[in-house]
């Protein structure tokens, strides 16, 4: 018995026909049979996706799954994805095919896998990365939707339709890379399952580290050492190691010591003989 939301695996035709710019091919997906809905990563508080930071440079650590909400398992898959601006892709994968139309690349990919009924696959490899000079308003959602490969098949195949997107005169290039491919995950359901859904992120600008002024090299002056003047120690003061008492005074110290004397018994001398003469001439 078909589930409740499996009506809404094909509602997305509405949709991506809106933002696509795919009319054609939108209103064909609503020929596929097979009810899947493309599931990411979300909020446990909000139920809205998660929004992915990343840096310039970095690849977006996006999960992008699908489930098979449908009672019988879907043989083959693809998936369409497309992204703007400034987001890229990181690797180019060769079970893909790329297109460009003006600000927008555009990826359809193949898998023989089958998925089971209930069950959740995602990608698996490096997907979309930020250009190394992104701008944060023009880094914004992934888009992905899946369909069977039995439906891309009537339709030509991933290659006639990722050449419908390529803009006018080009058309799409098949990657190089060794294959992407598909691993078992677990995300949860939204609310209104659908085979579209986005990936979103946000542009993180690096803050940049102040850089470490040099500074100014600078010439400190040279002092020239200088003496120190010896302090003699004084008579009375014991020196450094010494058993105290002072130094005998000698040298020119000694010389003026004697010159002051002799000048003082010259002044003595000639006293006594001023006294003298001034006794002998008094007449009593």
């Amino acid at each position: 018995m078909m589930r409740t939301y499996g009506r809404f695996a094909v509602g997305f035709a509405v949709f991506a026909g809106t933002i696509g710019g795919l009319p054609g091919i939108a209103s064909a997906a609503a020929a596929d049979t097979a009810e899947l809905a493309a599931v990411t990563e979300q909020n446990p508080q909000t139920g809205n996706n998660v929004r992915y930071p990343v840096k310039p440079g970095e690849v977006v650590p996006a999960k992008l799954g699908v489930t098979n909400i449908g009672d019988a398992a879907v043989d083959g898959l693809v998936v369409e994805l497309r992204v703007l601006d400034d987001l890229d892709f990181a690797t180019r994968y060769d079970n893909c095919w790329y297109a460009v139309d003006s600000n927008a690349d555009e990826a359809w990919c193949e898998f023989d896998t089958s998925l089971a009924a209930d069950a959740t696959l995602a990608l698996h490899g490096d997907i979309v990365r930020v250009i190394d000079n992104a701008r944060p308003d023009k880094v914004g959602s992934i888009m992905f939707r899946w369909a069977s490969k039995d439906w891309a098949d009537e339709r030509g195949g991933v290659q006639a339709l990722a050449d419908g997107f390529a803009g006018q005169g080009s058309a799409a290039v098949r990657g190089t890379e060794s294959g992407l491919t598909l691993e078992p995950a677990s995300l949860p359901l939204p609310a209104k399952p659908n085979a579209l859904n986005f990936a979103y992120t946000e542009l993180i600008t690096p803050t940049p580290s102040p850089t470490p002024s040099s500074p100014a090299a600078t010439t400190s002056p040279t002092t020239e050492p200088t003496a120190s003047p010896t302090t003699s120690p004084t008579a009375g003061t014991p020196g450094d190691g010494g058993t105290g008492g002072g130094l005998p005074v000698t040298g020119a110290q000694s010389a003026t010591l004697a010159g002051a004397g002799a000048g003082l018994l010259l002044l003595g001398a000639a006293g006594y003989l001023i006294a003298r003469r001034r006794r002998t001439r008094f007449v009593s």
